[in-house]
Parts: C-alpha cells; sequence; structure tokens
C-alpha cells in the first residue's frame, strides 16, 4: 500500500539558490578563465538538502498583475541533493476550464500513486495548473510551464537529460504540441488519450511532423474515446511516421476517455522513460518552422526566413483531412453551479448552441424531453446521436422553461493542422569540426556551439548549400555562456558561442 503523503502549502513569487550570491561571485570574477568558468558552471552542484522529503509543495508562479499560476511539485522520498534527479512534468486535462482547478491538492497524489514505487520515491514530479489563460499549447502557457522548471533546476538538482512529458487527454495533446514545437529542455514525450494537432488547431498556428525526429515520443489511444479515438489517431500516426518520427504508437480497446490502462501500461511507459536521455548534441537536426517563438531546436536555430523562394523539393507538408463526426453543443457549462442542469457560462459563436438560441446563464435541465441532472447525464445523452440529427434542449431562463430546436451540423472534413503560414526548414549535421547544412526558404540561421561538439583548438567549418561559409576558430563568449546558463539553469546545454550565418 503507497504511503500517504503529507501536502505542504507553500505560497512561493520566487527562491533562491543556495550559493546564489557564490554563483554570482564566481561569475563576476574575472580571475577565473572563461575555460575554468565553463567547467565550473557544467558542473555546479551547489544545491541544499530538502527540507522535507516524500512530500508535496505547492508553489506559484506569477505571470502578470492579475495572474497567478499554482503548481505542485513532489520531492521524492530518497532524493540525495548531491545528484542530479529525473523529472517527470504532468499535465492535467481540461485546461481550457474558466478557473484553475479547487481540489488540485486532492489530484495529484491520485496521479504519482499510478507509478512504481522506485519512481515515486526517486523521480521529481512537476504538476502544473492550467485554464484558458495558461493553457498548454498558448506561449503564455508554454512559457509558465518552463519557468516553473527552470525554478526547479535552480533549487533541486535535477538531471537535466532525463526530463520527461507526459499527460492525459489536454494533456497528452500538449506533449505532442511541445514535441513538435519547444522540445529543447525534454528527453521524450508520452501522450495519453491525446490528439497531436490539437495545439494547433486551437492557436490557429501551425506545426510540422518532421519536427518530430528530434525527440522519442510514445503515444496512447483507445477505440472508445469519444473525444480522440484511436481510429483517428492512428492515420495521424501513420502520417508522423512518415514524416520520420521517432515515435512508438500503442493502442488499448474497449477503453474510453480514461486512464483505465492505467495499470497495465504505466511500468511500460516508466521502462520506456529509462531508455530516453535527451541527446542535444546528436548529430543530425531537421528543423521546420514559421514563427520566431518555435524557430530551435537543441544547436540550430532559424533566425530569418525568406518565404519568397519556392521550397526545397526535400521540404514537404505533411497534413490530412480529417472526418468531423463529433456531437458537440458549443457551449460551456459554469462549473461552480451547484443546482440539478447544466448551467451556461459561455457560447462558441456559430455552434449548434448558438443557432439555437441558447444564451448565458440559461440552465439547461432536459435533452429531448430527457432529465439531466449534471453535464455527465448530457455528455452520455449526447452519445445517442449523430451527426445531421435534430435535437432539443429545455431551458430555465429567468425562471421560465423555455424549449429550443436545433441540428447538429452534418459530417464535414477539416485539415488536422493549420498551415497557414509559409515555413522555412533546415537539415543539418555535422562531424568533427564540421556542419554540413541544406536550407529552404531560409535566409539566416545560427549554430550553436559547445566544447563536447566540436574540439575548439580546431577551426570550425561551415557548409551551407554546397558553399563553405564559414572557416575560423571558435573560442568561448562568456557572456553569451552566463547569458544562457542564468536564463535556462541547463548544466548540460551550457552553449559557449553563437554562429550566426546569413544566407
Amino acid at each position: 500500500m503507497k504511503k500517504v503523503m503529507i501536502i505542504i502549502f507553500i505560497f512561493l513569487v520566487s527562491s533562491l539558490l543556495m550559493g546564489t550570491d557564490s554563483l554570482n561571485d564566481i561569475i563576476n570574477d574575472s580571475s577565473i578563465s572563461n575555460d575554468s568558468l565553463f567547467v565550473l558552471l557544467a558542473n555546479w552542484n551547489t544545491y541544499l538538502p530538502a527540507d522535507s522529503t516524500g512530500v508535496f509543495l505547492q508553489k506559484e508562479n506569477v505571470i502578470n498583475d492579475t495572474l497567478i499560476a499554482p503548481y505542485f511539485i513532489h520531492i521524492p522520498q530518497n532524493y540525495d541533493h548531491t545528484k542530479p534527479t529525473q523529472l517527470l512534468v504532468y499535465l492535467h486535462g481540461g485546461v481550457g476550464r474558466k478557473d484553475f482547478i479547487e481540489d488540485f491538492s486532492e489530484y495529484v497524489p491520485q496521479i504519482t500513486a499510478l507509478f512504481p514505487d522506485e519512481v515515486i520515491n526517486n523521480w521529481f514530479f512537476l504538476f502544473p495548473q492550467g485554464n484558458q489563460y495558461t493553457m498548454w499549447w498558448d506561449l503564455i502557457g508554454m512559457e509558465n510551464i518552463k519557468i516553473q522548471m527552470r525554478d526547479l533546476k535552480e533549487n533541486y538538482n535535477i538531471d537535466d537529460d532525463k526530463i520527461y512529458m507526459t499527460g492525459f487527454s489536454d494533456g497528452g495533446s500538449a506533449s505532442f504540441h511541445f514535441a513538435l514545437t519547444d522540445p529543447n529542455m525534454f528527453a521524450a514525450f508520452y501522450p495519453l488519450n491525446g490528439f497531436i494537432a490539437v495545439g494547433s488547431r486551437v492557436t490557429q498556428k501551425p506545426a510540422y511532423l518532421p519536427n518530430l525526429r528530434n525527440r522519442h515520443s510514445r503515444a496512447i489511444n483507445t477505440d472508445e474515446d469519444g473525444l480522440y479515438p484511436s481510429a483517428d489517431m492512428r492515420l495521424l500516426m501513420e502520417l508522423s511516421l512518415q514524416a520520420g518520427a521517432d515515435l512508438l504508437y500503442k493502442e488499448y480497446w474497449g477503453i474510453g476517455h480514461d486512464f483505465a490502462y492505467a495499470e497495465e501500461d504505466v511500468p511500460i511507459m516508466v521502462q520506456d522513460m529509462k531508455n530516453q536521455a535527451r541527446d542535444i548534441f546528436s548529430s543530425e537536426i531537421y528543423w521546420e518552422s514559421s514563427m520566431p517563438e518555435f524557430n530551435r531546436c537543441d544547436w540550430l536555430e532559424i533566425t530569418k526566413l525568406d518565404t519568397l523562394e519556392s521550397p526545397a523539393e526535400w521540404q514537404k507538408e505533411y497534413n490530412i483531412k480529417m472526418k468531423n463526426k463529433r456531437i458537440q453543443f458549443g457551449f460551456y457549462h459554469d462549473e461552480t453551479f451547484e443546482g440539478k442542469g447544466v448551467k451556461v457560462r459561455d457560447l462558441i459563436e456559430a455552434s449548434t448552441a448558438d443557432s439555437m438560441d441558447l444564451k448565458k446563464d440559461d440552465i439547461v435541465i432536459k435533452m429531448d424531453g430527457k432529465d439531466l441532472e449534471n453535464i455527465e447525464k448530457l455528455t452520455e445523452l449526447k452519445t445517442f446521436k449523430k451527426r445531421g440529427d435534430e435535437v432539443s434542449l429545455t431551458v430555465l431562463r429567468e425562471d421560465k422553461e423555455v424549449k429550443l430546436f436545433g441540428r447538429f451540423p452534418e459530417v464535414d472534413f477539416y485539415d488536422a493542422f493549420i498551415l497557414n503560414k509559409p515555413s522555412g526548414a533546415v537539415k543539418a549535421k555535422y562531424w568533427g569540426n564540421h556542419f554540413e547544412i541544406e536550407t529552404s526558404r531560409v535566409d539566416e540561421l545560427a549554430i550553436y556551439i559547445h566544447p563536447d561538439m566540436v574540439n575548439l583548438k580546431n577551426p570550425v567549418t561551415i557548409n551551407i548549400n554546397g558553399n563553405e561559409v564559414f572557416n575560423e576558430h571558435i573560442e568561448i563568449y562568456r557572456e553569451f555562456m552566463v547569458e544562457n546558463f542564468q536564463k535556462n539553469f541547463d548544466r548540460k546545454a551550457l552553449w559557449v558561442n553563437r554562429i550566426v550565418l546569413k544566407l
């Protein structure tokens, strides 16, 4: 029987690493050579022992004057502050909710309890909380997660190369989105009952399947999932493999949109994590981007596009038409409403609910004449509907019963990904001190340098599209190295210089 963890609430705006003054002293000490400073930072290991272990801590990230994002961390029982420790980031579902989850302190122990004792007792867990203002795929939401990770890495001895992301439903979709757009801090991704294109569709911004080549992913879907059935995901997983993704895909049948397979699969997932470590020095990178926010993977960065050019033959578009069979009314319910029925919090424009003249603050009490006690009953009744069916709702509006009539839209087709911007792509590889690069619709790029990649005693040579564009010795650029370390607190990705190349 798993130990009941103590919940400790610590509200934190910012925290300082023990030895920060010492770190600043070292960084500002001009008597320390650049080479020595690199060694000191790359091997930084000055951490305090944890005040308590085997506990959950609640913290907060202040995003702005009106938005504070709470989150939980779990400090493992066997944490040794002198040794780098694995970290698992778990993202919950239902991220579009109005408010943060109220009973989150009860939720997080339930998730950790799904994992083997060896993980609970030896790995850190990070549980961000999201809502409609910090959705996992919005820039604010993504940055919120990364700030929380940085806070952990600054205060605890986290293994930079053994950080994993997983999550269920929206959390699974977000795991895919990070893998597609911003994988740099992670070793691998484990989406559970998610949909790979959600981030692109919700933000109306592109995501590119070939980017899955750069990190390992292991995804799971179920056949009776009413939101993201495996029959739909299977098509996109096949397309991902055609794009070169490092992907394992698994299905469980006879299960709906729930984590009923956890007991069987979590140990397998954990074993897969143990076999994955981040390799920021991979000898080959393919990266495609149309946005400056998602322009970098490890040592390669696309700094400027040339979208007037035609794409290279090897830059292919990966997309697919999906059949839209989902039954949705198109309104958000008020989760705080405690009466009988379902209270409308907000409506989606041009939705079925909108066309029926459903209004904000209506309380839906019947569907097709059948009583509704709560949102779960409405969800159940929807399962008996299909696209094109007529539907009726009875609502309480200003204490009067009003009956509304409508029809769900017919089956239609949509693009899985929103590829509405021209993109540029780079294929890059290196060996020895030589980089060989091919570009497509790129005007400028940058190469990040690390002493573990190249021998700084020898010149670095770079060919782009068959032409030598660089042949020089590279030195450690102290200010760049320090800024990079302070921003990311990543001891392994301690880049010492950046070569910018105009094509």
